[in-house]
C-alpha cells in the first residue's frame, strides 16, 4: 500500500470532534468494515431532530387544515424538511407546500419537540397550528396525494402516505403545509412534520 493510499484510508476512519480531539470509526470485529449511523440516526443522535403535528376535526370536503412554519434568522440555521405527512379519517389526503403566503396569522404556537429526549436542546423553528392562512402569490413548493381506504397496512392509514420529497429550507421565511380532505365527508384531517437543525453547510 502506498503512502498516498494510506493516508486515503487514514482519512476515511478518523474524525475530529468538535473540541479537536481525533478518533477513529468504530468496526466491525469481524469483518472489519466501518460502522457508520444514517444522516437521520445522526441528527437525532445530535439532538438536532424535531417533530411537530396538529389534528383538526370536522373539515368539510374540499376544505383543508393549514400548519405554519416560520424558520429562524441567519445563516447558521438551516432546517432540513425530512418528513411530512398527512392524514384523513376514511379518504384521501392531498398535502401542499407554500412558501411566503401573503399572511398567515395564528393564536396556538406549538413548542417543537426534540426526539432525542435525552436532549435539552430548542428549536429554533417556530410552529403555529391554528393558522389563518391566505396563500395569494406564495411559491407552491409541493404537493402529494395520499391515497384514501379504511384499513391500516404498513403503518400507512387511511388518507397517509410516506411523505413528500425532503427540502433545505431558506432563511427567516414563512411555509405553510396545508391538508386538504379529499375524502368523500367531513372527516378529521392532521398533518406531522419531522425536521432537522443544521449549521452553517449542513455538515452533519
Amino acid at each position: 500500500m502506498t503512502r498516498s493510499s494510506l493516508k486515503s484510508f487514514y482519512d476515511l476512519v478518523h474524525y475530529t470532534d468538535e473540541d479537536g480531539y481525533e478518533h477513529f470509526l468504530p468496526s466491525d470485529r469481524v469483518s472489519g468494515g466501518v460502522l457508520s449511523a444514517s444522516h437521520q440516526e445522526n441528527t437525532l443522535f445530535k439532538g438536532q431532530k424535531f417533530a411537530a403535528w396538529g389534528v383538526k376535526a370536522s373539515i368539510a370536503i374540499n376544505a383543508y387544515y393549514d400548519i405554519v412554519l416560520r424558520t429562524p434568522a441567519g445563516s447558521t440555521a438551516y432546517v432540513h424538511l425530512m418528513k411530512v405527512r398527512g392524514w384523513v379519517d376514511g379518504g384521501q389526503c392531498r398535502i401542499q407546500l407554500f412558501e411566503t403566503p401573503t399572511t398567515a396569522t395564528s393564536d396556538t404556537a406549538f413548542t417543537p419537540v426534540n426526539q432525542n429526549r435525552l436532549s435539552t436542546d430548542t428549536s429554533g423553528v417556530e410552529i403555529e397550528t391554528s393558522a389563518t392562512v391566505t396563500v395569494g402569490a406564495a411559491v407552491q413548493v409541493d404537493e402529494e396525494i395520499f391515497g384514501g381506504g379504511t384499513s391500516k397496512k404498513d403503518d400507512l392509514g387511511a388518507g397517509a402516505g410516506p411523505g413528500m420529497a425532503q427540502y433545505v429550507l431558506d432563511t427567516s421565511t414563512v411555509y405553510v403545509i396545508r391538508a386538504l380532505n379529499k375524502s368523500a365527508d367531513s372527516s378529521t384531517v392532521s398533518i406531522r412534520l419531522e425536521w432537522a437543525e443544521h449549521g452553517k453547510g449542513i455538515e452533519t
